[in-house]
């Protein structure tokens, strides 16, 4: 299954989302990804474009520290 992109910048040619882990279960793609322009950290299952962020102890957004400075 091909993985959607969507671009920073096209003329850099970089990726917005990047793929922690992914794997299939029951004939089903779970993956984590992390959105390099804000840090947050989703959960998507299926690959049907819905994204679950993944929440801190707080119940906030779980901005991942390598982006979250951006």
């Amino acid at each position: 299954m091909a993985r959607p992109t969507v671009k920073i910048d096209d003329e850099k040619n970089e990726e917005r989302f990047e793929f922690i882990s992914e794997q299939w279960y029951f004939g089903n793609n779970y993956a984590v990804l992390v959105d390099k322009v804000t840090g947050v950290t989703y959960a998507t299952v299926g690959g049907d474009g819905r994204l679950t962020p993944l929440l801190d102890k707080d119940g906030k957004p779980y901005i991942d520290p390598r982006f979250g400075s951006r």
